[in-house]
Parts: C-alpha cells; structure tokens; sequence
C-alpha cells in the first residue's frame, strides 16, 4: 500500500509538472505576442497554484502514509523544474521555432537569479536526487 501511494502521488506530480509546464508554454507564448502591455506580474499566482498542489499531496500521503512521508515532498519539488522547464521550453519551440531551440535541454536566462535549477545538467541532477531519495526513504524510512 505505502509502495502503490508514492507511485500514485508521484506518477500524480510529474503530470502536473508537465502541464503545467505545457499551460506556462502557451501563456507566455501569447503574452508575448499580444500587443497590449499589462503590468501584473501572474509569476505568484503559478507559484500559489503549485504550493496549494503540493499541499494537498502533502495532505494525502500524510494521511496514508504518516509525517515521514514528508521527506518525499522535498524530493517531488527537485523533481519539478525537470519536467516543468523542459516541457515549457519544449512548448514555446513548438509554438514559435524562434525559442529555446534546444527544446528539453534548453535553458531559459529570465529565470530569477535565485533560481540554481536553470540549466539542464543541474535540472538532470536534482531529479535524479529527488528519484533516488524517494527510492530510499521507501526502502529505509518507512
């Protein structure tokens, strides 16, 4: 059961990782393009979308699983940008061949500075960290 609901949760979280990824692909891409400036900054509006996500997940293996599940949610958000970021920049070459030709691999240089996952090596590796701490919080923790 414990096996089957880090598999849900996290078959559950690269999924939306990807849409997420494909949704922010076609924003951008049309804000660009539209002609009539707007000021709002929508960056906090995503990132409270994928915190409340995050929270309910959170939710769910806490109640299945118990609070050591937790260390699971710091390994669902490494994996993120993987995903996220490659299917964004994948999107935006699709839709204007113009960005990211790289597609996947590529990296963005608007990102925050604060941001340490913007190339694809590191985006790579924190992925496979956050896969292989999961694999031995499973084995070892719970």
């Amino acid at each position: 059961m414990v096996l089957l609901t880090l598999i849900l949760t996290n078959i559950i979280w690269v999924g939306y990782s990807l849409t997420e990824g494909i949704r922010e692909g076609f924003y951008w891409n049309y804000e660009n393009k539209n002609k009539r400036v707007c000021d709002f900054d929508i960056n906090p509006i995503f990132n409270l979308q994928r915190f409340l996500v995050l929270l309910v997940t959170g939710g769910l293996l806490v109640f299945t699983l118990g609070y050591f599940s937790l260390f699971s949610l710091a390994c669902m958000i490494l994996m993120f940008p993987f995903f996220h970021n490659g299917t964004y920049y994948y999107t935006r070459n699709k839709l204007d061949i113009n960005f990211y030709p790289k597609r996947w691999t590529d990296e963005s240089k608007t990102f925050p500075p604060f941001s340490a996952l913007t190339t694809y090596k590191r985006r790579t590796f924190a992925m496979s960290v956050g896969f292989l701490l999961q694999i031995f919080i499973y084995l070892f923790l719970l």
